[in-house]
């Protein structure tokens, strides 16, 4: 029951009246309270600021800024300080209230004055432009003055000190007119301080009625005295004959309920505020209809409850002080269906492991084929899965871990749009370009050692591809070709196989053109200069000059007439015979038209083609292991050259060719004969093979050169899905979310990379913590192994250390936790800091009643439980809407207590009497005599 006590919420509660009449004196006002707060701080704020000016960095050791710094803290300390001092010098005077609010405003007008100084100082301070050094001096000294002002003016515009000078409390000395010459009888208020705490007693004769409890300070009684003065005159009379429910509206609009014998002592109380009369209702009539028959449940350790909500059951694990831990996720129809969860709940809760992901999480799971993984994001949606299952959670476990380190950098790709790869293969790198469809088109030749080598032969095929001609080599063709500036012919079979090039470079497609032709009609008609030992070839130049040359039995020149010419042949061979006897078994040799030379050096044994002034024309670029091959080589040339075709090669041709299988392929042939792509899969028709280079045209020059390295994002534009895929395109993981457009996925997909190093890696045995963050904060829920959710938390965290210390409390408490199962309402026994007691709840855990004390023993809290049982079920309910005089009758006689409209009690009978007759006859003596009755205070 609540009672009267010194923290009973008055207007004189709090440590500053608790220190004002420790330290100071009994306050009169609660304005005396606020003035000397006032003046202190003032005080100190004043002396703070003189300090920092006086201890604070100056001179010239101190910088200018850090000497303005110091300045400007001690103005903004010490100014203040002086006004909230007068300020508080103002409210300990007795002043008018026009006083005090002139006071206020000459205060604010100062206080404006220093935050204008805190806004320009030092920038716009004398020296500044603007300045307001005046402006602002000039409102402070107005503010100041104001106040001041107040101070000194108040004794002289009130004189001495009258009985009749109102002041912001009312009139200085208040006391009652005193009527001379009148003998009725009378009362008296005594208010009297009795060791540290006022109480006070109203006087007739004798002590008629007094305090129902104690007060800190004087003016606490005073205004309880008038309360009572207030009251007594019209309250009713109610007589309480048996237990019964005392409601009413308290003084802030909720409404409460106490529980009283007959003889006036508390049995119990509302516990709480109730928001309506309604409510407070409902209470006490679950309390009269379920109260007698209330399980016991003793309240001293984590439990879980089973509650009723309208017609669904839930549960929820609460620790020694009712407060929420856990709860389930669904309400179940039935009390067996949630007592099914409950058990759920309480068999993984011991074994669950603690599961932190941040953004992104990858499961380990065994499935029936092995090891599988599954990527998720914080709310646990699987966003993608492994393609293939993995023999053992190890191997699993490392792929993972490879992934997320190779997915930061790997290349984003879109489906259904042609792209050069750039792959990795073992050590080594290669490029393939594909279609549409994802499959490979073209391809380089063999691997190269490094990312930008192979990207350059993909950029060589998208920068050639368009102005390449498709070309077939059915036997053998010279290409006339441009290469490094210069123009050259080569004899080239359906192979690629060099048979004949030239020996010189042209500077124009014609000149090389024409020494095709020239070899086309003389080849035929050369002749074959063969020589066992060295010889002397004598030959006419070019202007009908002559000259020799020394050619050893390979074919290879020895010496030369030089740049020496000689006018007849004969000259010529008289030079050349006074070399005689460095080669004494040459032959000599007469060249009057073009022949070929069968020759041998470190390569093995080819062929050159000689015109008929001793210039080489052509040689085999082949060689062969033996002069009869060579020989083969050359007469095959000379056989067939009148009928070869000659044709100019641009920046590259496509060659379309047939195996010995029959099955024909392409190949990309760049003008310095080398390929630099081919075709990755065989055609059947050499028709398929020319329609799939017309095909991969368009997409080798518009395809861009993409990285992947030996992982890539695949974008499907169908549903704007992504699925990680290898170097051969494969997929390694396939998506399991579609996202609105190519942006949103690709967000996504920029999320997962600059966050796969924190991406935690976990598996779910039985169950897990899964701790996470939420708008409100961070949060947990407990997961079985296929992510569905057992229960989760009953509130939000500030950080994730908070949840963490959450997760391990439930896991500490749960498995040794109680069930708490009752129907409507129960008594819950606890012990608390002042002693054993309890209250009642009811099915969904609200406090509807609570005992009116506390006990030193269980055992006596429990008497006090039985004691109530019996009060319950017959106690009637009465409703307090104005102030009422209380009769009870106890067992040493009848006593009275008064009553407000709140249910506050204001005051209680001295005596206790024989008679309801006599309590009543001493009732009517303060009901008539009290509203008038004089108020004396003992100091």
């Amino acid at each position: 029951m609540a009672t009267e006590t010194n923290s009973g919420g008055t207007p004189y509660d709090g440590q500053l009246f608790e220190l004002y009449t420790k330290y100071v004196r009994e306050p009169d006002s609660k304005i005396d309270v606020y003035g000397y707060t006032l003046l202190v701080t003032g005080y100190l704020l004043a002396i703070g600021g003189m300090l920092v000016y006086l201890l604070g960095p100056s001179g010239s050791g101190a910088s200018t800024d850090t000497v303005y710094l110091v300045r400007k803290v001690a103005v903004l300390l010490a100014a203040p300080g002086l006004l909230i001092s007068l300020l508080g010098i103002v409210s300990l005077l007795p002043v008018t209230n026009r006083s005090l609010y002139a006071a206020v405003t000459g205060t604010i007008i100062g206080l404006a004055a220093v935050a204008m100084f805190g806004m320009y100082y030092p920038r716009n301070w004398h020296f500044g432009t603007p300045s307001y050094s005046g402006q602002i001096i000039a409102v402070y000294t107005a503010g100041v003055a104001v106040v001041a002002g107040v101070v000194i003016m108040v004794p002289v515009v009130t004189g001495e000190r009258s009985y009749f000078s109102e002041t912001t409390v009312g009139h200085e000395y208040e006391h009652p007119d005193i009527a001379v010459g009148k003998t009725e009888r009378g009362g008296l208020f005594a208010v009297f301080k009795r060791n540290t705490e006022w109480s006070w007693r109203f006087i007739d004769q004798n002590a008629v009625a007094g305090s129902t409890g104690s007060f800190l300070s004087r003016l606490e009684a005073e205004e309880r005295v008038e309360a009572v003065k207030e009251q007594v005159a019209d309250a009713g009379l109610l007589e309480i004959k048996h237990a019964a429910f005392r409601l009413y509206e308290s003084g802030d609009g909720e409404w409460q309920w106490h529980l009283l014998r007959d003889d006036g002592g508390a049995v119990a109380e509302g516990g709480r505020d109730f928001e309506s009369r309604d409510t407070a209702e409902s209470a006490i009539n679950l309390i009269k209809d379920h109260g007698p028959d209330a399980d016991v449940i003793v309240r001293d350790e984590a439990a879980f409850d089973i509650q009723q909500r309208g017609s669904d059951f839930t549960w929820r694990l609460v620790d020694a002080d009712r407060e929420p831990l856990a709860e389930c996720i669904e309400t179940r129809s039935d009390r067996s269906g949630v007592r099914d969860d409950l058990d759920a709940f309480r068999d993984r809760v011991g074994e669950a492991t603690e599961l932190v992901v941040d953004s992104y999480g990858v499961e380990l799971r065994s499935a029936d084929d092995g090891w599988r993984w599954h990527l998720r994001d914080e709310g646990h949606r699987q966003l993608a899965s492994s393609t293939a299952a993995y023999e053992s959670k190890g191997v699993a476990e490392e792929a993972v871990y490879d992934l997320l380190e190779r997915v930061e950098g790997a290349t984003t790709v879109v489906a259904g749009e042609p792209s050069y790869d750039v792959y990795r293969t073992g050590s080594d790198w290669a490029w393939r370009l594909v279609d549409d469809a994802g499959s490979p088109v073209a391809r380089g030749t063999e691997p190269v050692g490094d990312a930008e080598t192979a990207a350059a032969g993909a950029r060589e095929l998208k920068a050639h591809a368009g102005s390449a001609e498709v070309v077939e080599i059915e036997d053998r063709e010279f290409e006339t070709y441009q290469h490094d500036g210069a123009w050259h012919w080569r004899l080239v079979d359906s192979e690629r196989a060099v048979h004949g090039r030239s020996t010189d470079d042209y500077e124009s497609e014609e000149e090389a053109a024409a020494a095709v032709e020239r070899v086309r009609t003389e080849a035929p008609e050369a002749d074959l200069i063969e020589f066992d030992n060295a010889a002397f070839q004598v030959y006419e130049a070019e202007g009908g000059a002559w000259r020799w040359r020394l050619i050893d039995e390979d074919g290879n020149v020895m010496a030369d007439s030089g740049q020496g010419e000689y006018e007849s042949k004969d000259d010529a061979m008289s030079a050349m015979l006074t070399l005689q006897e460095n080669a004494p078994d040459a032959e000599h040799l007469e060249i009057e038209n073009a022949a070929f030379e069968l020759f041998q050096d470190d390569r093995g044994w080819g062929w050159r083609f000689v015109d008929d002034i001793g210039d080489t024309v052509a040689d085999s670029a082949t060689r062969y292991d033996s002069e009869e091959a060579a020989r083969q080589a050359m007469d095959t040339l000379v056989g067939s050259v009148g009928d070869i075709d000659e044709r100019r090669m641009g920046e590259g041709i496509f060659q379309v060719y047939a195996d010995g299988d029959d099955e024909w392929w392409w190949r990309f042939v760049r003008p310095d004969g080398r390929i630099a792509a081919e075709s990755p899969t065989e055609f059947g028709t050499r028709h398929q093979a020319e329609a799939a280079v017309e095909s991969l045209t368009a997409d080798a020059t518009d395809a861009p050169v993409a990285t992947v390295g030996s992982l890539a994002v695949r974008l499907d534009p169908d549903d704007w899905h992504w699925e990680l895929v290898d170097a051969d395109r494969e997929p390694v993981a396939t998506g399991r979310v579609a996202y609105d457009d190519r942006e949103a996925v690709s967000t996504a997909i920029s999320d997962l990379q600059a966050s796969a190093a924190d991406t935690t890696v976990y598996e779910i045995r039985s169950a897990a913590f899964d701790c996470y963050r939420t708008d409100d904060g961070w949060t947990w829920r407990l997961v079985d192994a296929d992510h569905e959710p057992i229960a989760r938390a009953s509130a939000t965290y500030d950080g994730r250390e908070a949840v963490e210390s959450a997760v391990s409390r439930v896991s500490g408490l749960a498995p040794d936790a109680d069930v708490l199962d009752y129907d409507d309402v129960a008594f819950e026994l606890q012990e608390t800091d002042d002693g054993w007691t309890w209250r009642l709840v009811d099915e969904e855990q609200r406090v509807i009643g609570a005992a009116a004390g506390y006990h030193e023993s269980r055992e006596a809290a429990e008497r006090d439980v039985e004691a109530a049982r019996d009060a319950f079920a017959d106690a009637s309910v009465l409703e307090i809407d104005s102030a009422a005089f209380e009769f009870h009758r106890t067992d040493d006689g009848w006593t009275w207590r008064l009553v407000d409209d709140h249910g506050e009690e204001l005051a209680e009978s001295i005596a206790t009497f024989s008679s309801r007759v006599e309590a009543q006859e001493d009732l009517s003596t303060i009901k008539s005599l009290g509203p008038d009755a004089w108020v004396s205070t003992a100091e």
